[in-house]
């Protein structure tokens, strides 16, 4: 960031000699950058030629500055820009609260915080200097190279959209509290919002939070009236719905689709403020906060007066940091000048509360939290997690010579919950937030105080198999069951091991073929998958905690237990938030019209059974999840109701066992990690979210036995890895850590099967004194390992056995499944019930084509040869093939060995002009894309690609029947949109940037949308 002069330099120089023409920007404003924040402060903010700057800002030039241009503007709560900020001193910001801070004046809902944002290079800016003030002056003109303030006034774009919306707290049956209200809205407030507003790159989306319908029924006309009313408040003038449209020079505040009324004598605003002045006289009441039915309501009141206000203070909602523009998962609401919209606050409480963990026994795994503490890598004992932020809520200075990690134990004797935010910690607030929704937690009967209360795992001879070998029966198994315990440090000991299978009718150890455990998201059951014979598949059983009750799962069996010669398993069982059961299965397609063949089929890569996965809606119908050729297994969930899985992927020169996410409506089958050999391995398996919602997951050869590798711990906010960056490049993050190497890096130790405890440590599988990962009969006993300091710890098992999949059994905070919505990074998802075909809008294939075959944090050349694509489907083996030698015809061999390959050419799909496409398939259909030129000739590999022979995906992809789905992102939103993780076009760094606009402005211009698709489903 900008360190500013503390008085305003000479203004005699001039913009570079080179320019034929100097501006308002070049004799004011640059002399002033260039003195202050790019030559005194040692180059801070002075680009490289490679496009590097140790401040991640270049002020070299008026253009090189406006990369960042999110820099100049004031935005949300703030009062200033983050260019004057940031090395600037404190600044007052009064934020509104949900109740009055002083019990003596109820009517005034605010509470006043000093900001404390951080900057490397110091406090720096002395605000009554007339170098600050000119700097004022130019941003809050708009920052123009002429220094003319910017008077244009924006205009609604595109058509209006049909249908109300539907958010937490809307009642479509609610009766208005006040007819006459209603009826002025309609009138005279509803034609100024669908002629100002309601446009379809504007709030006619509804990713926006006033999503604003056409209103040309009443149902239309109640959800306007209603979303309107939630941006308005006391005093009325400084409502969100009057400042966000309100020109920025006239007294308005930040609005991401600019300046809409030029004045407050605009009749349009004029109509506005007249209606709000008129529900602040006649129903006050509709204007106070209220609490959503799913909240916590100590938990949402303390959000609201105490953590919005911390998170405001510290800097969080700065446009670049957790605004609407980013996509990481906390994307706040910035509000008018520290006026929060009641749906803003509801937003903000939800989405935050997705990065609490009330279920750990301690506030540091909460990934809100620990995001802002120092990193072990930083700091010894720390247990933080990396935040390009900073750790902004470590404030308790230092013990000795090394730093403080903040820890529960250093808020004794803090107010947190009526102290002054300007004195007490923020890590204290925070914390304070954490336990009222535990204790909310513990209440309301969803979680227990004493973290877990068990381990569950399998017992099993050695040489268990790799995670896709389950056709193969491994009997001597047994389900084991030991109570837990938990030290002040958080070590778990276990006790004396049980059985579970004592209940299970007809189950003996001696014949049992154990796998799988999964424990019900309220800690009370636990579902595994066993079989007793060779001639028998997996089913999906499940147990209470103390053995009792045991049975088949009701309503999941597939009615025959072979077919087509194959086995139909059913296993990998994991469980969501609302109880709905996730599995693994060799079924088949369950609907002949995703690929004309119903019933089990053989991976191409190994002839094995395939698996995929399939869910128990509510009801009891089985639906099926993926409908790819190769494994899909080990289903997992995330906290916010998202699966995560292992996939097997295999083509031509590529073999790799790779994370998938998807959501549970069946939409956006999406890569998760490790999808290329450049991470560093090609088997990527056991994939789970911790508490803090990093990954773990199981790191290994593709060649591994028993499921043996190492623990990869993912910081998946950081995005994609590549094992060959130097790990002192400033310039680069790794979001991979291997806390325990072992045998994967050259040392001793086997790993597999890692499970999340609630003390932040992590269950695992260990073999310590394995040496070779490819070498199998693994004595796997159970470990305890810190992700933070890798240290390994023996906790259990029985000697000479395989002890694997161990899940701990505790209850879990009841969350909300996440759904398919327009403002995931890909673009629109969605579903539409009953359709059996899927419509594919691709915004820039070129663009795309960058991705499909590496995905390295590099420049990304687009070839300007693409004209077009061809979409072909994969098929399986015939019914009757169990091996390659059955199908030699069909059968590809390459450095991995053998696999069959068939496809079927579905048609070809050119571009339009701007690189963007439109087609249609059958929903569930495997398909890979062949890169073609414009005469639709494919096009080939260059000598320095990872690939050779035609440009083909190397792995297969389905869209979900009646998905509607956009794909990449236009070339010129893509550093803005997509750069924070997968790196600039260009490869620089300083390209990347933020743009509030990205989400509705990235499809404005994009040819193919709203045109007829290409039709290549056959339906």
């Amino acid at each position: 960031m900008c360190v500013v002069a503390l008085a305003l330099v000479s203004t005699i120089g001039c913009g570079p000699p080179d320019l034929p023409e100097s501006s308002y920007y070049d004799e004011r404003v640059q002399p002033l950058l260039s003195t202050s924040c790019v030559r005194q402060n040692t180059g801070c903010h002075l680009g490289t030629p490679e496009g590097l700057s140790a401040g991640s800002l270049d002020l070299t030039s008026y253009d090189a500055a406006m990369r960042r241009d999110d820099l100049f503007a004031a935005y949300g709560p703030y009062p200033l820009p983050l260019l004057l900020m940031k090395p600037g001193d404190p600044v007052q910001v009064s934020v509104e609260t949900f109740d009055p801070p002083d019990p003596a004046r109820p009517d005034e809902r605010f509470v006043r915080v000093e900001t404390d944002i951080r900057h490397a290079g110091g406090s720096t800016v002395d605000l009554g200097t007339t170098g600050f003030a000119l700097l004022q002056q130019w941003t809050s003109s708009g920052h123009q190279r002429s220094g003319v303030p910017d008077e244009t006034l924006r205009e609604s774009i595109g058509p209006c959209r049909h249908g109300a919306g539907e958010m937490v707290g809307y009642d479509r049956a609610a009766a208005d509290v006040d007819p006459a209200l209603f009826a002025r809205f309609r009138d005279e407030v509803q034609p100024v919002l669908r002629e100002a507003c309601a446009g379809s790159s504007c709030h006619g989306t509804t990713v926006a939070d006033l999503y604003l319908s056409c209103g040309e029924d009443d149902e239309e006309l109640r959800w306007n009236y209603w979303v309107a009313l939630q941006f308005v408040t006391t005093p009325v003038s400084t409502s969100e719905l009057l400042r966000r449209p309100l020109s920025t020079l006239r007294g308005g505040t930040f609005h991401e689709g600019g300046n809409v009324f030029g004045s407050v004598e605009d009749p349009r605003y004029e109509a506005l403020r007249a209606w709000a002045e008129e529900v602040a006289t006649r129903q006050p009441a509709l204007l106070q906060p209220w609490i959503p039915e799913d909240a916590d309501e100590a938990g949402f009141r303390f959000f609201a007066n105490r953590v919005q206000p911390v998170l405001v203070r510290k800097g969080c909602m700065f446009l670049n940091c957790h605004s609407p523009s980013m996509f990481h998962d906390l994307r706040l609401r910035g509000g008018a000048g520290g006026h929060f919209g009641r749906l803003a606050t509801v937003r903000n409480y939800r989405m935050a509360r997705e990065m609490l963990a009330p279920e750990a026994s301690t506030p540091n795994e909460s990934r809100i939290v620990a995001k802002n503490l120092f990193p072990e890598e930083q700091v010894s004992g720390a247990s933080g997690l990396f935040h390009r932020g900073g750790s902004l809520f470590e404030d308790f200075g230092r013990d000795g010579a090394a730093p403080n990690p903040a820890d529960p134990s250093d808020c004794a004797g803090v107010d947190a919950d009526a102290g002054d935010l300007n004195e007490i910690p923020a890590y204290c607030v925070m914390a304070r937030w954490w336990e009222l929704e535990r204790e909310g937690g513990i209440t309301r009967g969803e979680i227990v105080p004493d973290g877990a209360s068990a381990v569950v795992w399998v017992s099993r001879p050695t040489d268990v198999g790799r995670v896709d070998d389950f056709d193969t029966y491994r009997p001597g198994a047994d389900l084991v069951a030991a109570d837990a315990t938990f030290a002040a440090d958080g070590a778990v000991s276990l006790g004396a091991e049980r059985s579970l299978l004592g209940s299970c009718s007809g189950i003996t150890v001696a014949s049992a073929d154990v796998r799988g455990p999964a424990v019900t998201w309220d800690g009370t059951r636990v579902a595994f998958a066993v079989r007793t014979s060779a001639s028998t598949p997996l089913r999906l059983w499940w147990v209470n905690v103390d053995g009792s009750g045991c049975e088949l799962i009701p309503g999941v069996a597939a009615s025959v237990e072979t077919a087509n010669g194959i086995l139909v398993h059913d296993f990998d069982p994991a469980f969501a938030a609302d109880g709905r059961l996730i599995f693994a299965s060799t079924r088949g397609n369950l609907d002949p019209s995703a690929t004309g063949r119903t019933g089990p089929t053989r991976a191409p890569a190994t002839m094995r059974p395939n698996a995929n996965l399939y869910i128990v809606d509510g009801g009891g119908a089985v639906r099926q999840l993926t409908f790819l050729l190769n494994q899909e297994l080990q289903p997992a969930l995330m906290t916010d109701g998202r699966l995560v899985f292992s996939t097997e992927k295999r083509e031509v020169e590529f073999h790799q066992f790779a994370g998938r996410r998807q959501n549970l409506d069946g939409g956006d089958y999406h890569p998760l990690f490790a999808q290329r050999e450049s991470v560093g391995f090609r088997s990527a398996t056991e994939i789970v979210e911790l508490l803090d919602r990093n990954l773990a997951m199981v790191a290994a050869p593709i060649d591994a036995a028993d499921g043996a590798g190492t623990i990869v711990i993912v910081n998946r906010s950081i995005g994609p890895d590549q094992d060959d960056r130097d790990g002192n490049d400033r310039a680069y993050i790794h979001s991979m850590r291997f806390p325990a190497p072992g045998a994967f890096d050259g040392g001793s130790g086997a790993y597999r099967s890692p499970a999340p405890l609630p003390s932040g440590r992590v269950l695992v599988s260990c073999d310590l004194d394995a040496t070779d990962l490819r070498a199998g009969g693994f004595d796997f006993e159970l470990c305890e390992l810190d992700p933070d300091s890798g240290a390994v710890r023996a906790i259990g098992g029985r000697a000479g056995a395989a002890d694997v999949e161990a899940v701990a059994v505790y209850s879990r905070l009841a969350r909300e499944i996440f759904h398919s919505r327009l403002d995931e990074v890909n673009g629109a998802t969605g579903i539409v019930p009953g359709a059996t075909d899927a419509e594919i809008t691709v915004m820039d294939f070129p663009m795309l084509a960058t991705l499909l075959f590496a995905n390295r944090r590099t420049s990304r050349p687009i070839p300007g040869e693409i004209g077009g694509f061809d979409v072909l489907e994969a098929l399986a083996p015939p019914d009757g093939a169990d091996a390659f030698g059955d199908v030699m015809g069909e059968v590809v061999s390459d450095d991995f060995g053998m696999f069959y390959r068939s496809m079927r050419e579905l048609g070809h799909v050119d571009l339009a002009p701007d690189g963007s496409a439109n087609f249609r398939v059958r929903g569930g259909a495997s398909i890979e894309l062949r890169v073609t030129s414009r005469d639709g000739a494919p096009l080939v590999f260059g000598e320095d690609a990872i690939f050779t022979g035609e440009m083909h995906q190397r792995e297969h992809m389905q869209f979900y029947p009646g998905e509607r789905i956009r794909q990449s992102i236009p070339r010129a939103r893509f550093n803005e949109l997509c750069g924070g993780c997968h790196g600039s076009i260009s490869g620089r760094e300083l390209d990347i940037a933020a743009d509030i606009d990205v989400l509705t402005e990235a499809s404005r211009h994009v040819s193919a949308v709203g045109e007829d698709p290409v039709d290549l489903s056959g339906l």
